[in-house]
């Protein structure tokens, strides 16, 4: 059996090893690979220096678009080329038992290849593309071309995968698509590697995220504004300058870490009791489940893709978007070690129920096997 997995539109390999995830992403199939046998193909929107990082791939099969086709200038021609992706690597795609898309931006291009090859389709959701859009405060006509790809991209597969109940419900009422059609998959977190251990931990705050106005680190900055409570930040984003200056301005003990790869997150997990997600909109971050893994206590915001995973005061405590009530949370875990231990372990033993890196893969194999045997 081979599995083509199309990268989301405009990603590419490099920017994979840019942002720290190759190792995490291809994990996955490299074991899918071992354990069941299958074959993967990655189609990415790369060019030749994609190759670079190929020995990485260890046996997965890369096809970067901009290797043989040239990669256009402008970005509405850029998407008019995408549509005949498919046509220029029939004869490569044509081998495949099964198409799968990794998001859904850029889901009209194995749609198209599905059409043209007559293969099975898996389409993948980490998090509600056009919801996210809407709460971005995205303009009407991007808007709508959205929601057009986001329904034709559901609606042409042969199973859908969701990360929360949330969003199975938002799919099937936004864009019509069955419920038995709809499969919650939350994102699965390598349970061996991100897990706690007995190193000497940092009585600091942690939160890991973009620096961008969804995951609201300004909420926290109000929460510890007059204590002398730190934080680490580890990410990178659009509002790198203005948080540097609000944490001068507001007087709080800020360490801004930057970006870490994957494999080097476990250790900076584990030297933190305590982690804070205080996002405006999640969809089922993987961040927050590796904190939780690694037997962090946590506290989030009552907001949707954080509420599906934080059972409020079981594994976790759960806040409005509130400064002061985020601010006694974080006092109360501060003060109470044995709060922060037990919630911690009950953070870690929920991981290892519903998000383990085994269990998922079962799962998807399982799929395969569905949907290649029902279209032969």
């Amino acid at each position: 059996m081979k599995v083509t997995l199309f990268f989301t539109y405009g990603i590419s390999l490099k920017r994979w090893a840019e942002l720290g995830i190759l190792a995490r992403e291809t994990s996955f199939y490299h074991k899918l690979m071992h354990d069941h046998g299958i074959e993967v193909l990655f189609v990415t929107y790369g060019d030749e220096t994609d190759r670079i990082w190929e020995n990485e791939l260890k046996g997965i099969e890369l096809l970067p678009i901009y290797e043989r086709l040239r990669q256009p200038k402008y970005k509405i021609l850029a998407l008019l080329q995408s549509l005949f992706v498919a046509s220029s690597f029939r004869k490569e795609l044509a081998n495949s038992d099964l198409f799968k898309t990794n998001q859904i931006w850029g889901g009209w291009v194995p749609v198209i290849a599905k059409w043209m090859i007559q293969k099975p389709l898996l389409t993948r959701c980490g998090y509600d593309f056009y919801k996210f859009s809407r709460m971005r405060g995205s303009r009407n006509i991007f808007l709508l071309f959205t929601w057009v790809i986001s329904y034709l991209t559901y609606n042409q597969a042969d199973h859908v995968h969701v990360p929360t109940t949330t969003d199975r419900e938002s799919v099937h009422e936004t864009f019509s698509v069955p419920t038995e059609k709809i499969e919650i998959r939350p994102n699965w977190i390598n349970t061996d590697q991100f897990r706690p251990t007995e190193r000497p931990k940092t009585f600091q705050l942690l939160t890991v995220g973009r620096l961008h106005p969804q995951k609201n680190l300004e909420l926290l900055f109000d929460a510890l504004r007059g204590t002398e409570i730190a934080v680490d930040i580890v990410g990178v984003g659009p509002q790198a300058t203005s948080l540097h200056l609000l944490a001068e301005q507001r007087n709080i003990d800020v360490t801004f870490l930057g970006q870490f790869s994957t494999s080097e997150m476990p250790s900076i997990y584990d030297r933190h009791e305590i982690y804070i997600q205080c996002s405006r909109y999640e969809g089922n971050p993987k961040t927050l489940l590796e904190a939780m893994s690694c037997g962090c206590a946590v506290i989030g915001t009552d907001v949707s893709g954080i509420r599906e995973i934080i059972d409020n005061e079981e594994n976790g405590i759960l806040v409005p978007e509130d400064p002061v009530a985020l601010r006694n949370a974080i006092c109360e875990l501060m003060q109470n070690k044995k709060l922060r231990n037990h919630l911690g372990s009950a953070a870690r033993a929920h991981v290892l129920e519903y998000n383990s890196m085994d269990s998922a893969l079962d799962k998807e194999y399982k799929i395969y096997r569905q949907l290649t045997t029902s279209s032969a």
